[in-house]
């Protein structure tokens, strides 16, 4: 008897080692997948660091990482020189034109006109979001106002605060949502400021695993979900924002 309650022992002690070590492992993997990308993740997190003073003014303590992060992998793809380049054009077409002709990401949080425009009247048409109605412009023609949104998306501080109402128009709209943990909730606002929040729910909910960035074929064997970003950056780099 003694002795089949000694086997029992040590088959629970192995069982619960081999448990522990494939957890490991299956966190070793997750890691290397991150870590392929870690010098392009550290050049993303002191583009954001330099630009501290304008965080601080624009984002409250509360919610700064988490408001960062959701953007974050965006700054993966920034360069600025090229960001110039190739939004000039865009620029002019966007102002005598509209979105439709050229809606381009640019910028930090490489933002479009489009998510501007769909962020204004979300806020515009929601009155519980009021407070927010700060961000649209008023008393302006179509193109005046299309011009207005092309300087504001060249500057780092209003797109902190576009960044800052999307924050708050997801704490509206997905408040039904039950959530388990801030990191599965930073996941799905992730997600839908990458695929777009103006998409159903279901459809944000299936993409957030979906691989695909970043985009460019030279990156296809190390491709990650993007909200796999934010959820590094809330774990590896938020302690400096707060």
């Amino acid at each position: 008897m003694k002795k089949l309650i000694v086997i029992s022992f040590l088959f629970l002690i192995s069982a619960s080692a081999i448990n522990k070590n494939s957890k490991v492992v299956k966190n070793d993997f997750k890691n290397q997948d991150i870590e392929y990308y870690r010098q392009e993740i550290n050049r993303a997190f002191s583009l954001l660091k330099k630009k501290k003073k304008f965080i601080d003014l624009e984002l409250l303590n509360t919610q700064k990482a988490q408001i960062l992060s959701i953007a974050f992998p965006e700054i993966l793809r920034y360069d600025s020189y090229s960001d110039y380049l190739e939004t000039s054009s865009n620029r002019i077409l966007y102002v005598n034109k509209g979105k439709e002709a050229s809606d381009f990401s640019t910028g930090y949080f490489q933002m479009k006109p489009s998510f501007l425009e769909n962020l204004e009247n979300y806020v515009a048409n929601t009155e519980d979001l009021k407070t927010y109605q700060w961000v649209l412009i008023q008393n302006k023609d179509e193109k005046e106002a299309r011009k207005e949104r092309i300087n504001r998306l060249a500057n780092l501080q209003w797109q902190l605060r576009y960044l800052k109402v999307f924050w708050f128009v997801a704490e509206y709209k997905y408040q039904n949502i039950n959530f388990k943990s801030t990191e599965e909730k930073i996941r799905f606002y992730a997600t839908a400021y990458n695929y777009g929040f103006t998409k159903p729910e279901s459809e944000i909910t299936k993409y957030q695993s979906a691989k695909k960035f970043p985009s460019g074929e030279s990156a296809n064997t190390h491709k990650l979900a993007f909200a796999d970003f934010s959820i590094d950056f809330i774990q590896t780099y938020s302690f400096f924002f707060k």
